[in-house]
C-alpha cells in the first residue's frame, strides 16, 4: 500500500482539523484589517461598540489559547479524556463564534465555515474517540 493511501491517525485529523479552524480565524483576523473603517475602531479601542479592555484582551487570549491547546492535545490524552474536552473545547469555540456578530458578507462566509468546522470536528470527536467497548468475558459453567 501507498503511504499516500494510508489512512490517517485520528489523533492527527483532529489536531489538523483544529489547525483549519484556526487558520480561518487568523485569516478572518488579518482579511478584516482591510475593512474601510477597521482601523478607526481599533485606534478608537473600540470593538463591535465595546471598549477594548484589558479583561477583554486577557478573555480574547484565553479563547485563543483553548483553541491552540485543542492542536496539540490529541496526542497527549486518553480517548476518554479525548472526547470529553474536544466537546468542550468546541461549545466553548462555537459560543464564541456565535456571539461575534459579522460585520459584512465576508464575516458571514468565514462564520459559516467556522461552524461546519466545528461541527466536523465534533462529529469525528465523537465518532472516532468513542470509548472501546469492554469485550463481553465468556463465563463457562463447569459441572459440578
Amino acid at each position: 500500500m501507498h503511504p499516500a493511501d494510508r489512512p490517517q491517525d485520528p489523533r492527527t485529523v483532529l489536531s489538523m482539523l483544529w489547525v483549519f479552524f484556526l487558520m480561518n480565524i487568523i485569516f478572518r483576523d488579518i482579511h478584516q484589517f482591510l475593512s474601510p473603517g477597521y482601523m478607526d475602531w481599533v485606534i478608537a479601542g473600540e470593538m463591535f461598540g465595546r471598549q477594548i479592555t484589558d479583561e477583554l484582551l486577557l478573555f480574547g487570549g484565553f479563547a485563543v489559547e483553548v483553541m491552540i491547546l485543542m492542536v496539540l492535545l490529541p496526542h497527549l490524552v486518553s480517548r476518554r479524556v479525548l472526547r470529553i474536552v474536544n466537546t468542550c473545547a468546541v461549545l466553548f469555540t462555537a459560543a464564541l463564534v456565535l456571539f461575534t456578530p459579522p460585520i459584512d458578507p465576508d464575516d458571514v462566509f468565514f462564520l459559516i465555515v467556522g461552524l461546519v468546522t466545528l461541527l466536523a470536528i465534533l462529529w469525528f470527536g465523537w465518532t472516532f474517540f468513542a470509548a472501546v467497548a469492554p469485550r463481553a468475558q465468556i463465563h463457562t459453567s463447569h459441572p459440578a
